[in-house]
């Protein structure tokens, strides 16, 4: 009762505050609720460069946060993530994706996604979060080419999506895929490598 009508009159401020995160955050779960205050803790202690305190989690008035919904959530799943808390940081990278923000933004979180399923030894899980960033590229090509003063640098989803045609057997398919890569001007270091194998195979 006691920790209920505290809840109900506590401060609401701080980053979730400025972020309008307050709602979302009030109705997880207690156990969720903790991992997700712990994680942004831990993030204040073990990055340099984040411009925030512990206090500033969920107290006192925050004004010109440098994070999005979405950016914001996905830095804590970061923290989560190189933690070894696969379970925790893949839900809370999909709570992420499901805020506002850019597909940019969403690209960013599903390299995280591919790489935390490539930790967990899922090709399914790989599989899905690949197809997904393929088929939002459109959408974050721009902004990621301005990032990149005008190139495109290599994009992981891509070069994993050819090892998975690859690997099941749909080499014309995966050849296709590598020489539109290259077309795109997407950076690919392997493309000579990858062709000449996938070359091979077709013979």
């Amino acid at each position: 009762m006691i920790g209920r009508v505290f809840r109900i009159f506590r401060e609401k401020g701080g980053i979730l505050k400025a972020l309008g995160l307050w709602e979302w955050y009030e109705n997880l779960p207690h156990k969720y609720q903790k991992k997700v205050k712990h994680y942004y803790s831990l993030k204040t202690i073990k990055s340099i460069n984040f411009p925030y305190k512990a206090k500033h989690f969920d107290t006192g008035e925050v004004e010109n946060v440098l994070y999005t919904k979405r950016t914001f959530l996905g830095t804590i799943a970061q923290t989560a993530l190189l933690e070894g808390d696969l379970e925790f940081a893949e839900w809370l990278y999909n709570e992420a994706l499901k805020m506002e923000g850019s597909p940019y933004e969403a690209h960013l979180i599903l390299n995280d996604l591919v790489l935390l399923a490539q930790k967990q030894r899922d090709l399914e899980k790989v599989k899905k979060y690949v197809l997904q960033d393929v088929e939002l590229y459109p959408e974050y090509k721009e902004e990621l080419k301005s990032r990149w003063g005008g190139t495109l640098p290599q994009i992981m989803a891509f070069e994993i999506y050819v090892y998975l045609l690859e690997r099941e057997g749909k080499i014309k398919e995966a050849l296709e895929l590598v020489e539109w890569i290259k077309k795109e001007g997407i950076t690919y270091p392997y493309y000579d490598q990858v062709k000449e194998r996938l070359l091979q195979k077709l013979k």
